[in-house]
């Protein structure tokens, strides 16, 4: 669930309007105290989908930034001492094959372009990057950039993409509400709430806010990512803050609804996940999920099992052979969640997908596991949709600042 990677704060900001012009940090959603103070190295989202208007291509969205207020998306801009990469596996190893680099830079007049390369080789794959990678395409922001074999790229605000009921998440598990985003919880083990809103009441946290990112929108030809024709590929991003000759990884997001709910930030279980590879998962990630589906989601060793075997390691899968719409995890699901592609479309409902798997009977209607009796079916879903977005029909697809 991007976006609940610490939206409390804005959402304390919007419940307690003296907070609203304390700090810049009133509307972040950090969930460790580095990214608190860097909101732009925060990545809140990780999109996936075959381009609408060009079947050969695909189309990657990363979101950075969150919670930026109406009215302000057009003065933000990207941490000049930031690198953000698309990294792609294509050979089944989940160690990146290739990258695509969106680097921020700023000229003599304190105007802010964007340095695209890729998709390429890295130098250096991990957590680290080089700071002498020079080698790409400028161009401005907010400006469609034409990049070399059939590339476009994007870098500017957008509206974000991402609906759900924040609210009442946090009223439903108040333990995720944690001190580090500021906002004061008794009891963080006493919930108030037991389900979730009914439809009309459910309230989408992000649109009622107008709330915008800064996007990296790129759009390449499906050949140029494929390796071998018998892998999907796996999709992960990262922000990296430069350390004198390096960048070094600060942030990840692949799936939506994993570190930022399953883990906890307590014993710095966040910033474990966020500055690791997808191939040191099984050692961290996977104790945090299983955790989490034995207490409090109450479920069986077997399904939660399952989760981990699904999620773990954090990437996302897309099978560039399908003609396929993208489907939240379609391709994991043998198409079960809407087609085969897999990824992720900006319309997909991932909130209900994994509530649906957690708190649901997805998996033992899928066979993989028998039925425990213990789904909860009030918390499958939100009860939110898309409706409030403005998604556009042409790149970069997502709507314009709000």
């Amino acid at each position: 669930m991007n976006t609940i990677k610490n939206l409390t704060l804005a959402a304390l900001a919007l419940t307690t309007p003296a907070l609203i012009c304390t700090s810049a940090q009133a509307s972040d959603h950090a969930d460790t105290p580095m990214i608190a103070q860097n909101p732009g190295l925060d990545v809140s989202d990780v999109f996936i989908f075959p381009s609408p208007n060009k079947k050969n291509n695909v189309v990657l969205a990363m979101n950075v930034h969150p919670l930026i207020g109406p009215g302000m998306g057009n003065s933000a801009r990207f941490d000049p001492r930031a690198l953000y990469q698309f990294k792609i596996d294509n050979n089944g190893d989940f160690v990146e094959d290739l990258v695509i680099t969106f680097r921020p830079t700023i000229d003599r007049r304190g105007n802010q372009h964007i340095v695209v390369s890729g998709p390429k080789k890295p130098w250096f794959t991990g957590p680290y990057a080089s700071a002498f990678d020079y080698s790409g395409t400028m161009g401005d922001l907010n400006e469609t950039i034409h990049a070399p074999k059939g590339v476009m790229a994007f870098a500017g605000p957008r509206e974000d993409p991402f609906f759900f009921d924040l609210e009442q998440f946090f009223n439903i598990l108040p333990d995720r509400a944690t001190p580090i985003t500021g906002i004061p919880v008794a009891n963080p083990n006493v919930p108030q709430a037991a389900s979730f809103r009914a439809p009309g009441q459910a309230v989408d946290f992000l649109s009622a806010g107008g709330f915008n990112v800064l996007s990296l929108v790129v759009e390449v030809p499906r050949q140029r990512l494929l390796g071998s024709l018998s892998q999907p590929i796996s999709v992960w991003c990262t922000s990296s803050m430069r350390r004198g000759f390096w960048y070094s990884q600060v942030d990840r997001l692949a799936r939506p609804a994993v570190n930022e709910v399953f883990a906890t930030v307590a014993n710095n279980r966040h910033k474990i996940n966020n500055e690791a590879v997808p191939t040191g998962d099984m050692d961290n990630l996977k104790k945090d999920i299983f955790g989490f589906m034995k207490f409090p989601a109450g479920r069986s060793d077997a399904i939660a099992n399952v989760m981990t075997a699904v999620l773990v390691p954090d990437v996302m899968k897309a099978d560039l052979r399908s003609m396929d719409n993208a489907s939240y995890l379609g391709f994991e699901t043998g198409g079960a969640t809407g087609g085969k592609f897999g990824g992720r479309g900006l319309t997909d409902d991932v909130v209900d997908i994994s509530l649906s798997a957690i708190f649901g009977n997805t998996i033992p209607a899928l066979g993989l596991a028998p039925n425990d009796g213990a789904a909860i079916p009030s918390l499958t879903t939100d009860n939110v949709g898309p409706d409030g977005k403005h998604f556009l029909s042409s790149f970069p697809y997502l709507g314009n600042p709000r």
